[in-house]
C-alpha cells in the first residue's frame, strides 16, 4: 500500500500497481499479529507498508525512504543485516534473521526479520525487495529470563547445581593436557538449623543472602561460586598450582563466613565446614567431563563432612583414603539397602527391670547385621550409615514390626506379664515423617498388640528439633497410647531444659551419667534429683548400661523406677526372654 497522509490512505492504495498492493484480509491479518510488513522497489524507494510498518517507520517519512538513505534507524538495521546481494537487488533469495536495534529512546528492541527479492518484469522497476518484521523483544527478554532461572538460584542469585557442574566440567576439560589444577571447595554452613528454628527461615535466608556475598567478594575474580543445596555452596577454581594454593582459597572462604551475627537481640556464633578437592590422575582419567566433575563434588562433599566430623569449623583436604573410605561406606550402604529388604537383619533385647517387683517390665530392641563378608558391624556404624544413604526409615519400620512381632509371641507364650512394654529406638527423620503416625498404628493393629505395650525411645535432640511435623508424631502417639522415652538423657547440651519443654513418659538416664563406676555423693544427690524432677512432671525413670553393683545400690536408693544393662541381663535373642531379675 503507498504511503502518504494517514487521511488519504484509500486514495494511495489506488495509485498502487496491484500486484504491490495487499489484499485486504492479508494486511487485517498481519496487522493483528503485529507484524510489520514493508515493499520495495529496486530502486530502493518504498512503494508499500501495511498499519503496522507505518506506526513503526513513521507515515511522514516513508514516501521519501529510500535503500540508500539513512533517514529511518529501523529500516537502515533490517537492511543492513541482509546480504548485499539482496539489498542490491541482484539476485533472487531470502534471508531471515535476528536484527538488535536501539530506538531513538535508547531502549534496546529485537525484530526477527525476513527479507526477499524477487526479479519479475511484469513488476514496477523489475522487481521488488520485501521486508517483514516482527518485535520479538518481550519474548526473547522472557526466555533469557527462564534461561537465567533454569540455571540460577532464586534466592542468592548465584548459579546453581544444573550450572556449576557444567562450569565446572568445562573447566576441567581445558584443563586436561596441561599443568596445574581445578579446584571444588564445598561450603557448608554449621548448624544454620538453629538459626531457622530459633529466628525463622526468613532470616536464615537473609543469613544466605549475606553469605552468597561475602563468599563472592572473598574468592578470585575468574573462579565462580554456586549454591547448591539449602545452605551448601560450591566454589570452583581454576588455575591452581597444587594442593596448598586450593587449601588457601578454603581457607579465605572460611575466614570469610566465620565469626558472630546479631540479629534480633540475639548473638549468634556462624562458622562454616569446608571440604577441598583438586583435579588429581584419578579424576581426570575419566574421560567424561561431566562424570569427572561429578566425581570432583563428591570428593570434596566427603572432605566436607570429614570437616564436621573433626569438630566443624575447619578446612580438610580431600585425600585417597577418604576416597577408600567412600567407597566402602557406598558399598556398605548399598548392602544394607538389600539386607533390610531381604529381612536378612536380627533383633536383640534386653530386658528392662523394675527395681520394686525385680520383674521384667520392658525390653529394648537392639538391631543386629551380621555382614556375609565382614562380620558383626556395630550398631552406631550402621546406623549412621542408614541416615546418611536415606535408608533409615526402612531399617526403623523393620525393627519396629519385628519387635512388635515378638512381643505378641511372648505374650501368647505367657513369657511377658500385662504391663509389658516393647522399646524401639526411632529416628528425627521417622518422628518427621507425615506417614509415621499412620504406620505405627498400623502395625500395631497387624499385630494385636496394644498401643501402651510400645514405648518409642527418641534422642533429646531429635526431640528438641523444633520440627512441627516431629511435635506432631509426638503429641499424636501419646494421645493414642503409645510411651515415649527421652533416651540417653544427659548427654547433650539441653539435659535440664528438655524435661519441662519435651512431653514424654519415660527418662532413660545415660550410663555417663547415671552414677558411673566410683560415682561420688554429689553424684547421687544430683541423680536423685533428676529423679524427683521427672517423677514431678509424670515420668518414669529408667537407668541404662547399669554394670556395678554399687551403682545399681545407689540408683535404686535415688529412687530410679527401673535399671537396664549387662550387670542384669546382657541383650540377648527373642528366645532368650528372662522374666524377672537376678537381683
Amino acid at each position: 500500500m503507498p504511503v502518504g497522509d494517514s487521511d488519504n490512505r484509500a486514495d494511495d492504495h489506488a495509485s498502487i500497481p496491484p500486484a504491490l498492493s495487499l489484499p485486504l484480509a492479508i494486511r487485517e491479518l498481519l496487522d493483528a499479529d503485529r507484524t510489520a510488513v514493508i515493499l520495495l522497489g529496486l530502486d530502493g524507494r518504498v512503494q508499500s507498508a501495511n498499519e503496522t510498518a507505518l506506526e513503526l517507520l513513521g507515515a511522514e517519512s516513508v514516501r521519501t525512504m529510500t535503500v540508500g538513505s539513512a533517514s529511518h534507524a529501523i529500516l537502515r538495521s533490517m537492511l543492513d543485516h541482509a546480504p548485499r546481494h539482496l539489498v542490491n537487488g541482484t539476485t533472487d533469495g531470502v534471508w531471515q534473521g535476528d536484527i538488535d536495534h536501539i530506538d531513538a529512546m535508547g531502549e534496546h528492541r529485537i525484530f526477527r526479520a525476513t527479507v526477499a527479492t524477487r526479479h519479475d518484469s511484469t513488476l514496477p522497476n523489475g522487481g521488488v525487495i520485501g521486508i517483514a518484521a516482527h518485535d520479538v523483544t518481550i519474548s526473547r527478554l522472557n526466555a533469557a529470563s527462564l534461561r537465567h532461572r533454569a540455571t540460577h538460584d532464586s534466592l542468592t542469585g548465584l548459579a546453581n547445581r544444573r550450572q556449576i557442574l557444567a562450569t565446572l566440567a568445562h573447566a576441567l576439560g581445558d584443563q586436561r593436557g596441561h599443568p596445574g589444577h581445578v579446584g571444588a571447595i564445598f561450603v557448608d554452613f554449621d548448624r544454620l538449623k538453629h538459626v531457622n528454628d530459633a529466628l525463622g527461615h526468613q532470616v536464615g535466608d537473609r543469613l544466605l543472602i549475606s553469605a552468597a556475598q561475602r563468599l563472592s567478594d572473598s574468592i578470585r575474580s575468574h573462579d565462580r561460586v554456586a549454591r547448591i543445596g539449602g545452605d551448601e555452596f560450591l566454589v570452583v577454581c581454576t588455575g591452581l598450582a597444587d594442593l596448598s594454593a586450593a587449601f588457601e582459597l578454603a581457607e579465605r572462604a572460611r575466614r570469610a563466613l566465620t565469626g558472630r551475627l546479631r540479629l534480633r537481640q540475639l548473638d549468634l556464633p556462624l562458622s562454616v565446614s569446608i571440604g577441598v578437592a583438586v583435579s588429581d590422575d584419578e579424576v581426570l582419567s575419566t574421560e567424561d567431563d561431566l562424570a569427572a566433575a561429578s566425581t570432583l563434588i563428591s570428593n570434596a562433599d566427603t572432605a566436607m563432612y570429614e570437616a564436621k566430623s573433626n569438630g566443624r569449623g575447619r578446612s580438610v583436604l580431600f585425600t585417597s583414603a577418604m576416597r577408600s573410605a567412600a567407597r566402602e561406606r557406598a558399598e556398605l550402604a548399598s548392602d544394607l539397602a538389600r539386607a533390610i529388604a531381604d529381612r536378612r537383619l536380627t533383633i536383640d533385647y534386653q530386658p528392662l527391670f523394675s527395681t520394686v517387683t525385680h520383674q521384667v517390665i520392658g525390653a529394648e530392641a537392639l538391631v543386629r547385621w551380621n555382614h556375609p563378608q565382614r562380620g558383626l558391624i556395630p550398631p552406631n556404624e550402621f546406623i549412621a550409615i542408614a541416615e546418611e544413604a536415606g535408608s533409615i526409615g526402612q531399617l526403623g519400620e523393620f525393627v519396629l514390626d519385628q519387635a512388635l512381632l515378638e512381643t505378641r509371641v511372648w505374650s501368647e507364650r505367657g513369657v511377658i506379664d500385662d504391663d509389658f512394654a516393647v522399646h524401639v529406638n526411632v529416628s528425627s527423620v521417622q518422628l518427621a515423617s507425615g506417614t509415621f503416625v499412620n504406620a505405627v498404628m498400623g502395625m500395631l493393629r497387624t499385630h494385636g498388640v496394644r498401643p501402651d505395650q510400645l514405648v518409642l525411645e527418641a534422642r533429646e535432640t531429635a526431640l528438641l528439633g523444633r520440627n512441627a511435623d516431629a511435635d506432631r508424631s509426638v503429641r499424636t502417639l501419646r494421645r493414642l497410647g503409645v510411651g515415649i522415652a527421652i533416651d540417653n538423657f544427659g548427654t547433650g547440651a539441653n539435659a535440664l531444659s528438655v524435661l519441662t519443654e519435651i512431653g514424654a513418659d519415660i527418662l532413660k538416664l545415660d550410663g555417663a551419667f547415671g552414677l558411673p563406676h566410683g560415682a561420688s555423693d554429689t553424684d547421687t544427690r544430683l541423680v536423685r534429683a533428676v529423679v524427683l524432677l521427672a517423677h514431678a512432671l509424670g515420668m518414669r525413670v529408667v537407668a541404662q548400661r547399669v554394670s556395678d553393683i554399687d551403682q545399681l545400690r545407689h540408683l535404686r536408693a535415688a529412687g530410679c523406677d527401673a535399671l537396664q544393662g549387662n550387670l542384669l541381663a546382657r541383650a540377648g535373642a527373642a528366645a532368650d526372654m528372662v522374666s524377672s531379675a537376678p537381683f
